[in-house]
């Protein structure tokens, strides 16, 4: 090709890596040097055996985000087995994949909590090469983030400053800093792109950010320490954690208000993470206290099965397909894989120091 070796390709490659996202243009600098810059119980983990089962509806790939070892982990959503261990430079939480699949994006910050670091932002990792490719300005201290389904914006909570971060990943350049609840940690974005969700655990409430405006437009309250939010695929309904109220509520995403609520279990069990299934019907919940995972109906927020995973569960994933539900568990450092039709644990995959997020690849 043009008199280009097969490594010299290879070489180049690593130098200068590009990606083209439909309808957002090119991201901006890949180079190297920018990496620089119905049952209350708990039903006992049981261990299939099988792979045929996990196999017809897995994922291609399992990303999780290691916050105590600087690191993300790997895993062939096949196979199961982890395949690489990337180092990043910082505290590894919030983890998303770009729109394109190419990508995974890893919200770090300061091994000190509230702390601005030298390191804070958004890592951005090829999924090709297993390496950081750039670091994206992301404000002080982010946690969590997410990123408009065209992939042209990113928007970060700094829970240190009390602002969310819209950000151009093109460029890499904070566009606007908004302010939001006090200590805002939870952001996800509507399936359509319409709205972004960003939760505050002091001030226990929501804050709504209109893509269109780039503007909040509306703040309402839900219960005490609300973590994570989650959407149905049709954008009509959104789900929030509230790991000291020990509650989920159902909100109607496009009036903004709560339209019920539902304590989980005790009260608490502290939930935490949360996801929708693809046809909206239930909803998986991470119980970081509990050291279980809960499967609730979508519209009354009855609990329909629980399964002890890991233990402090906290980041909670689904297949394309639905058939599947992964943990990142904090305080065993692995990851436990859920049959959601048997509410059985079908594997336990080790990852890194301290795993918090997890994202799927399609």
């Amino acid at each position: 090709m043009n008199g280009l070796s097969s490594r010299a390709l290879v070489e180049l490659s690593i130098i200068v890596l590009a990606c083209v996202v439909p309808g957002r243009g090119e991201w901006k600098c890949r180079s190297l040097d920018c990496a620089r810059d119905d049952s209350e119980r708990v039903i006992p983990s049981e261990r299939s055996e099988s792979k045929d089962l996990h196999v017809a509806g897995a994922p291609r790939q399992l990303i999780v985000s290691n916050e105590r070892s600087h690191d993300l982990t790997v895993i062939d959503g096949a196979t199961l087995k982890p395949v690489a261990t990337i180092p990043v430079p910082g505290r590894a939480r919030g983890v998303r994949v770009s729109p394109d699949h190419s990508y995974a994006l890893v919200a770090l910050s300061d091994d000190r909590p509230q702390t601005p670091g030298p390191n804070d932002g958004i890592a951005e990792v090829d999924l090709a090469t297993h390496r950081v490719v750039r670091r994206i300005p992301a404000g002080t201290d982010p946690e969590q983030f997410a990123i408009t389904p065209d992939g042209r914006r990113i928007v970060a909570a700094n829970e240190d400053a009390g602002n969310a971060s819209i950000i151009d990943p093109v460029n890499g350049k904070v566009l606007a800093s908004l302010v939001v609840g006090t200590e805002p940690e939870g952001v996800t974005v509507s399936p359509d792109g319409r709205w972004v969700y960003v939760t505050a655990e002091t001030s226990n409430t929501i804050s709504v950010i209109d893509m269109r405006a780039e503007k909040v437009v509306a703040t309402f309250l839900v219960d005490a320490r609300p973590r994570s939010v989650a959407f149905s695929a049709d954008s009509r309904f959104a789900y929030a954690t509230s790991e000291v109220g020990g509650s989920v509520a159902r909100i109607d995403a496009r009036k903004h208000r709560v339209l019920s609520r539902m304590r989980i279990g005790t009260g608490e069990e502290k939930p935490v993470g949360v996801a929708v299934s693809p046809d909206g019907r239930r909803l998986y919940v991470a119980l970081g206290a509990g050291h279980a995972l809960v499967k609730l109906d979508a519209v009354s927020l009855k609990e329909l099965g629980r399964v002890a995973v890991g233990r402090r569960p906290w980041g909670v994933a689904l297949s394309p397909d639905g058939r599947f539900a992964y943990t990142a568990n904090g305080l065993t450092d692995d990851i436990s894989v859920v049959d959601v039709a048997t509410m059985r644990v079908t594997s336990t995959v080790k990852v890194g120091t301290r795993p918090w997020g997890i994202a799927v690849v399609p």
